[in-house]
Order: C-alpha cells, then structure tokens, then sequence
C-alpha cells in the first residue's frame, strides 16, 4: 500500500513538473462574461455617452476590466482634447504676436510724404521764401505783405 502512495505522489509531482514547464497544454479562453461597451472611439467621446453609460455590475461591484477600460478612454480622449487645445491656443498666441508686431513695425516707421509725378520746385538757399515778401509802407507804418 505504501508502494501504490508512493508511485501515485511521483506521478502527480512529474505531471505538476510537467505543466509548469508548459508541455501539459494551454488553458482555454473563455469569453468575458459582459456585454462589450457601446462607446465610440476615444476621440469621438463626449459628455452625452458618458451620461447614458451604464456599467455592468458583477458579483462584488462593478465589473472592473470594463471599468478599467472606460476609463482607460476617457483619459485617453482628455488627453487628445487637452493637447488639441494647448496647439490651438499656441496658434492664436503667435498669430496676435505677429500681428502686434506688425502694427509696432507699422507705427514706429516715419510717416512719408505722398509720392506725386510732379515734384514742386524748391527755392534754392536758405530763406527762399523771403523774397516773396513785399514791404508796404502805408502811412509812415512798415507792414508786412505776402
């Protein structure tokens, strides 16, 4: 009787060897007892299917792959909308910083004076100007004509 204990604790030890080794088979894989979630892809999310999502409840809680994984999305999806709107926001900056820039540029340049055909002719010399005065003296007062 011993023998036959014996023998049958050397088969089951070879048989556990066995396995572990992975000559013994694969389990097989059995699929998950859940309905598969109704939700669009993690940039297609938006507060609507998140409102309407129902979890499935197992025998302790909610059902925590399922959990996991909407959360999973939802992360996913926050992440994709937060770097959309900080490249956007980086856009907008540059573009009011080029524009203000051009504007600096605009205003501190001096102003030019409008270009014609004809240019007017220039009096030669200082006090040009003055030869076009004429000196009116009218009753012993000197005035100034122009």
């Amino acid at each position: 009787m011993l023998v036959v204990l014996v023998v049958a604790a050397l088969a089951v030890l070879g048989c556990v060897v066995l396995v572990s080794l992975g000559r013994g088979g694969e389990l097989a894989e059995f699929p998950p007892d859940v309905p598969p979630l109704e939700l669009p892809e993690a940039g297609q999310l938006n507060a609507v299917d998140f409102a309407s999502l129902h979890l499935p409840i197992g025998l302790v809680g909610y059902h925590t792959q399922t959990v996991d994984e909407t959360l999973q999305r939802a992360a996913t999806a926050l992440s994709e909308r937060d770097t959309r709107i900080a490249v956007l926001e980086q856009r907008v900056a540059e573009l009011l910083a080029g524009r203000l820039q051009a504007r600096q540029e605009a205003f501190a340049r001096p102003a030019e004076p409008p270009r014609t055909e004809h240019q007017p002719d220039v009096p030669n010399g200082a006090g040009g100007w003055e030869k076009d005065r004429v000196d009116v003296i009218d009753s012993g007062d000197v005035e100034e004509a122009w």
